[in-house]
C-alpha cells in the first residue's frame, strides 16, 4: 500500500539520520554493554572528553576515563530494576583534567536475544559544580567575617556599656556633693545674698539636678542590656491601669480621660514591662498637660501574621514626623525644655526593652495632632475584648 511504503521510507531516513542527529548535540552520547564496554561514542563525547571514536570504542569506561567515571553499584542495580538512573560522576580527559557530569543512563533491549546495551548521555557540569564550590566558600568566608564582626561589634558595646555605667556612677557622689553644698551656701548666706545671686545658685542647682537625673538614666539604660530577662506571662493592660493610677495619685489635678483595651497577655520580664508603660503612657500624660480634653488610650490590633500590634495613643503636642528618627536615642529631644521637661532617655529604654524582647517600635505623629506608639513583643495573643473606661 502507498501509505505503508511511505511510513517505511521515513522510518529509512529517519534511521540513517539518528547518527547525524547524535553527532549535533552538545552532550556526550554513549552506547555500552553491562561491562561499560563502549560501543558508540559520538562528537558531543570527543569534544567533552578529547578522546576520538576510534580510541574510545571497545575500551571500558574506567579504562578511558579513570575509575570515577565507572557506573557505581547502585546504578546497575537500578537498571536491572527499573531500567533507568541518573547521578553525578567524575571523568578524566585526555588532558588529565577532571570534567564533571551528570549522566542519564537507559537500558534497551536489541531484541532476538542480542543482550542488553545502556545508553548512556552525560552533560557536563564541571563549571556549573566549580561555581557551586565558589558559591559555598564565599558563603563560609562572609559567615566567617560576619561572625568576627558580630563579635567585634559586641566587644565594643560592652566597653562602651561599661564606660557609661563607670561614668554614671562615678558621677553620683560629686554631683551629690555639689547639690548639698550649694544647698548650704544657699542657707547660710541667704541674708546677704542679692536676689541675682539667688538665682546663680538656684540655676547651679538645677543644672545639678538635671545632670543627676541624666545620671541616673545613664546608669538605667546600661542596666537594661545586661539585666537578665525573667520571662512570664505579664497582662499589659493591667500594667497600664496600674500605670494610670499612679499617674492620677501624683498629678490628682489633672481631667484626663484614659480608655484602656484588654489586649492579649504578653510574654517577658514584668520589672521591664512595667518601665515601658511608665515612659509611654508618662510620656502621654505629660504632653497633653497643655491640651483641653486631653484622652490617651492604650490597646491595639493584629498585624500581618498574627502578630499582635500595641499601642499608645495620645491627642497631645504631637512631633513633626521628619525627625521620628530621633525619638529613640538617647539624649534627643523634640520639644525645648520649657515647653516639656525632661532628659530624653525615656524613649531609648522603651526602644531598648522592645528589642530585648524581640520586638519593634515606631511612632506616628503631626505637631499638634497627638502621637501614636505602637510595638511589638514577638509573641502572639488572644483576640482583644472591649474597651474599659480608667
Amino acid at each position: 500500500m502507498p501509505e505503508q511504503a511511505s511510513a517505511d521510507s521515513l522510518s529509512d531516513q529517519t534511521r540513517e539520520l539518528a547518527p547525524v542527529l547524535l553527532d549535533h548535540t552538545r552532550d556526550a552520547v554513549v552506547l555500552h554493554d553491562a561491562d561499560q564496554r563502549i560501543a558508540s561514542w559520538n562528537r558531543g563525547a570527543e569534544q567533552m572528553f578529547g578522546h576520538s571514536r576510534h580510541v574510545a570504542i571497545g575500551r571500558r569506561f574506567e579504562d578511558l576515563m579513570g575509575p570515577t567515571a565507572a557506573l557505581p553499584e547502585d546504578a546497575h542495580r537500578q537498571l536491572a530494576e527499573r531500567g533507568e538512573w541518573s547521578g553525578v560522576l567524575e571523568c578524566i580527559d585526555a588532558q588529565g583534567q577532571v570534567v564533571t557530569v551528570e549522566r542519564r543512563c537507559t537500558l534497551l533491549d536489541r531484541g532476538g536475544g542480542q543482550g542488553r546495551l545502556v545508553l548512556s548521555v552525560d552533560s557536563d557540569i564541571t563549571e556549573q559544580r566549580r561555581a557551586e564550590k565558589e558559591i559555598v566558600l564565599l558563603n563560609n568566608l562572609l559567615e566567617q567575617r560576619i561572625r568576627s564582626r558580630t563579635a567585634q561589634l559586641q566587644e565594643s558595646n560592652e566597653d562602651l556599656r561599661g564606660l557609661a555605667y563607670s561614668l554614671a556612677h562615678d558621677l553620683r557622689a560629686p554631683l551629690s556633693s555639689v547639690d548639698v553644698f550649694t544647698a548650704q551656701l544657699e542657707h547660710r548666706l541667704a541674708d546677704r545674698l542679692d536676689e541675682k545671686s539667688r538665682h546663680y545658685l538656684r540655676r547651679v542647682r538645677a543644672g545639678v539636678r538635671l545632670m543627676s537625673e541624666l545620671t541616673e538614666g545613664l546608669l538605667a539604660l546600661a542596666n537594661l542590656s545586661s539585666a537578665p530577662l525573667l520571662h512570664h506571662s505579664v497582662d499589659l493592660s493591667a500594667l497600664a491601669q496600674s500605670t494610670v493610677d499612679r499617674l492620677r495619685e501624683r498629678d490628682p489635678g489633672r481631667q484626663v480621660t484614659v480608655v484602656i483595651e484588654e489586649t492579649p497577655r504578653a510574654r517577658g520580664d514584668v520589672r521591664l514591662l512595667t518601665d515601658l508603660m511608665e515612659n509611654l503612657l508618662g510620656n502621654a500624660w505629660k504632653f497633653t498637660s497643655g491640651t483641653p480634653g486631653a484622652r490617651i488610650e492604650f490597646g491595639g490590633e493584629r498585624g500581618p501574621g498574627g502578630t499582635w500590634r500595641y499601642c499608645v495613643r495620645d491627642n497631645g503636642a504631637g512631633f513633626d514626623p521628619a525627625y521620628a528618627y530621633k525619638l529613640f536615642n538617647p539624649f534627643q529631644r523634640l520639644h525645648t525644655a520649657a515647653e516639656f521637661e525632661g532628659t530624653g532617655i525615656g524613649l531609648a529604654m522603651v526602644r531598648k526593652i522592645v528589642s530585648r524582647h524581640h520586638g519593634s517600635i515606631w511612632a506616628e505623629s503631626r505637631p499638634g495632632g497627638g502621637a501614636a506608639f505602637r510595638f511589638t513583643l514577638g509573641d502572639r495573643g488572644a483576640a482583644p475584648a472591649g474597651p474599659t473606661p480608667a
